[in-house]
């Protein structure tokens, strides 16, 4: 995918949201999306639980009525069948780059990663989620808790620049991989960490009733 102008870009953002809403699914999430989006893009949902300790959905019984089978969906856990399942709350900010491609440099593009979460909320369960798209076949994920995007948020940082919208230009391969160097950090080996870290949304912290 190119550079696109502001008009497309508001695409790429939608396209970079449904291909996470996608991934969140196939780990289990429901994921629920704001009529009005001001503050938060994502709310997701998943059932914990608290006798197996680990993320279970509910169970769902088969049972005949008139001469046909009929499929109930309980309340209770599908591996112990006790009643005890929780949903655990995830609230997920998200920002799409598509990044800038120089001839000269086929094997790697700039993307704009925004370090700053719209709302600082002061709450653990608060992600944010920057997707770096090179084509339908690469997309790359950075999960970060907002304690970690501060780390970018920095004036030191050789890659940071003061615009009216803060940002750090990235330089990233096709795998997802940061190629920056900088001079507080080694920007590649810190992103590394991020990279498609879906697990840190499984786990659990004070404000689940952990």
């Amino acid at each position: 995918m190119e550079q696109t102008d502001g008009g497309d870009k508001r695409v790429v953002g939608l396209y970079g949201e449904m291909r996470l809403a996608m991934e969140l699914h196939q780990r289990g999430w429901q994921v629920y999306r704001a009529y009005i989006d001001e503050t938060i893009d994502f709310t997701i949902m998943k059932s914990y639980c608290d006798v197996c300790k680990d993320f279970r959905n509910a169970l769902r019984r088969v049972q005949t009525y008139k001469g046909r089978k009929r499929t109930t969906v309980t309340n209770l856990c599908e591996r112990c069948e006790s009643d005890s399942l929780r949903l655990i709350v995830r609230f997920v900010q998200v920002k799409t780059s598509e990044g800038i491609r120089k001839p000269s440099k086929p094997e790697e593009r700039t993307y704009s990663f925004h370090p700053k979460l719209r709302y600082h909320l002061a709450d653990g369960r608060v992600f944010y989620v920057w997707i770096q798209v090179w084509d339908p076949d690469n997309v790359s994920y950075f999960i970060f808790k907002t304690e970690d995007v501060a780390k970018f948020d920095s004036l030191e940082l050789d890659s940071y620049q003061i615009t009216d919208n803060q940002k750090t230009n990235l330089r990233i391969d096709r795998e997802g991989k940061v190629l920056n160097q900088g001079r507080l950090f080694p920007t590649a080996e810190v992103f590394e960490e991020f990279h498609n870290d879906f697990d840190i949304l499984d786990e659990l912290m004070p404000s689940d009733g952990a």
